[in-house]
């Protein structure tokens, strides 16, 4: 029965800021800066787990992930995402912000939005002005990106994959509702999640009531995270993890396994090293049992490059 509550917009907004040189003391959450970032969007931050290079934070819509030379903000549902980016420049200094990226999902209930990606891009150009795409096809699953980049930034090796995933099947769905006395750690283990990486890392995860589920997992500068949206008419997964591999298929197999998508899209970004850019060759047969629908490379001159893929099943 709680697969059958009213539709949630899944589909996240992502904004990241990465740096030319670290500032020490940015992930401090002095004054708690970072709840007032959070709050500026529209969520607030649920539970913090922190390494020795990175503190992931668990919010009532989506994460936000802090290093000292880069912040990355993910949120769904209502959240105005953009809203965020002032109150970040309080504490950054604008001149040390080597890239910006803003990206967001097509929405599933775009009407409800209290705002376009036409006008977020307006209110980043006025600090920071740049170029922005739309990644797959206009009037299907696509991807809204707008970056900027110092005329000095040159890029590190630097990789991010996403599985975007709809249409899930209930069955799997099901297990992401609150029940008896399941916990998120539970919840971590009973999904296998905990299998898509063979490595330890320090996980933090929240189960919404009556569903719903969001972890961040972290170790070092690496990190994954995976939003669950598990209502009926509206299902949605995200995945995202900037671990760097060689061959990407396992890791696309192990997700798809665990969520069963009727459809997902695949978006591998990544600097323009021949390693990195070698990985985005191991993307179009990652997965058995779905159909390539489209498929588009793009090169960036800001020296980033992203490939995007549509699967059906």
């Amino acid at each position: 029965m709680e697969l059958l509550l009213p539709a949630f917009e899944g589909p996240e907004k992502k904004l990241e800021m990465i740096l030319f040189s670290p500032q020490p003391g940015l992930r401090s959450d002095e004054n708690g800066r970072w709840q007032g970032v959070v709050r500026a969007s529209g969520a607030e931050i649920i539970s913090k787990i922190s390494g020795t290079d990175m503190d992931a934070y668990l919010l009532s819509e989506s994460s936000l992930f802090v290093r000292e030379d880069r912040i990355l903000m993910i949120t769904c549902g209502r959240t105005t995402l953009v809203q965020a980016l002032p109150e970040i420049l309080r504490t950054v200094d604008k001149n040390n912000v080597a890239f910006l990226f803003y990206e967001q999902k097509n929405f599933m209930f775009p009407k409800e939005q209290p705002s376009d990606f036409e006008n977020d891009v307006a209110l980043i150009t006025a600090s920071f002005p740049g170029k922005h795409y739309k990644l797959g096809p206009a009037n299907y699953d696509h991807v809204n990106v707008f970056y900027s980049s110092h005329a000095k930034a040159r890029p590190e090796a630097d990789v991010t994959l996403q599985i975007l995933m709809h249409n899930l099947e209930a069955d799997a769905m099901q297990l992401f509702c609150k029940n008896g006395n399941m916990t998120a750690d539970a919840m971590l283990r009973e999904s296998g999640i905990h299998r898509i990486y063979r490595r330890p890392m320090q996980t933090d995860g929240y189960l919404f009531s009556p569903c719903g589920y969001s972890m961040n997992g972290i170790d070092g500068n690496d990190y994954f995270t995976v939003h669950v949206t598990p209502h009926l008419s509206s299902s949605y997964v995200s995945f995202e993890s900037n671990i760097k591999e060689t061959d990407y298929s396992p890791t696309i197999e192990k997700v798809i396994a665990i969520f069963r998508p009727g459809r997902f899209s695949l978006v591998l970004t990544s600097s323009m090293d021949e390693d990195c850019l070698h990985s985005h060759e191991t993307l179009e047969n990652a997965v058995h049992g779905y159909a390539l629908t489209d498929k588009s490379l793009y090169e960036f001159d800001c020296g980033y490059a992203v490939t995007f893929l549509n699967y059906i099943r």
